[in-house]
């Protein structure tokens, strides 16, 4: 992470300034950095993964509810956590464990227009996409692509967490500037949620596959075929962005958003995961499990919970 730091001494002290404060703000709850630990510990048995998630009540409840989800939809139903370790596989419990645990523990105040619920809708959008993308291009494993999707714009709710007055000025740009949220990141902060995001991911001692692939999903080119995890996840965040899949900012109102033309495989491997509608459906099922409310979603007063398709976007 050091190559990839801020090149003035300011922005580099913005970054720390944010990373620490978010820690002492929001620290990340002990077993959900036990089981990310002991997911990526080849030594780690299932049983001892399921010993300490059942020690926390409401993510053991948030595994069990998706694991008898019709989102994996498994004909005998599962009734403890060492047969949902088992039959997911720890890498799949790691990742409703980061995911659990990042949604409890960033929680900023509301700043302006920007919506929370479809930042963790984009979120979990990208995480399926990358999983699908991984599965096709066979570059990581899916599992992992699929945290790492989950996990790219953390950076986004340490800075509003941290300076919600300094967000705000972000947002204003956005919608009354036109600027672009990265490039109104930048002018704001001096940095970007990026590198905000790795170096947060990097400080709760997350695997550097994850930290590298939070750190990388912004290329200034999107690459033919992926190398990479930050590759993997740079093309799903752009697929779901282009298809208004997003936080309401970035690529949602741009004018060419509906006929932008997918590049590579893109295209051809979200068709072969059933779609990004499938996806975004799929998602929403995802988020009903693992949060304790159904999320607001992209169409006015639509709530995750709701099964009618989806007619209109949300453009901010």
């Amino acid at each position: 992470m050091s190559d990839d730091l801020p090149a003035t001494f300011e922005a580099r002290n913005r970054l720390r300034s944010i990373v620490n404060r978010t820690q002492e703000l929001t620290p990340l709850r002990a077993v959900a950095s036990k089981a990310i630990q002991m997911a990526e510990d080849e030594r780690s048995a299932a049983m001892d993964l399921a010993t300490v998630l059942s020690s926390d009540q409401a993510l053991t409840a948030r595994l069990l509810r998706l694991s008898n989800s019709a989102y994996y939809g498994y004909a005998r139903r599962i009734s403890n956590v060492r047969e949902a370790v088992v039959l997911l596989g720890m890498r799949t419990v790691r990742s409703v464990a980061i995911t659990s645990g990042i949604i409890d523990a960033l929680k900023p105040p509301a700043v302006g227009t920007f919506s929370q619920d479809l930042f963790w809708a984009h979120s979990v959008c990208v995480g399926l996409a990358s999983e699908a993308l991984a599965r096709e291009f066979r570059t990581v494993r899916p599992d992992d692509a699929f945290t790492a999707g989950v996990l790219h714009d953390v950076g986004r709710l340490a800075m509003m967490l941290v300076e919600p007055g300094s967000f705000a000025e972000v947002l204003h740009m956005v919608e009354h500037e036109g600027k672009g949220f990265r490039d109104a990141e930048l002018l704001v902060f001096g940095v970007p949620h990026e590198q905000v995001g790795a170096s947060l991911a990097e400080r709760w001692k997350f695997p550097m596959l994850l930290v590298d692939a939070i750190g990388a999903h912004h290329p200034g080119v999107l690459p033919s075929r992926p190398n990479s995890a930050g590759d993997i996840v740079a093309m799903a965040n752009f697929a779901c962005d282009d298809a208004g899949l997003s936080c309401g900012y970035d690529r949602t109102g741009a004018a060419d958003r509906e006929t932008a033309e997918l590049p590579g495989g893109i295209a051809e491997a979200m068709e072969r995961a059933g779609g990004i509608r499938t996806i975004e459906g799929r998602a929403r099922a995802f988020l009903l499990h693992v949060t304790d409310r159904a999320p607001r979603w992209y169409e006015s007063g639509r709530t995750a919970g709701e099964d009618e398709p989806m007619t209109t976007r949300h453009v901010a």
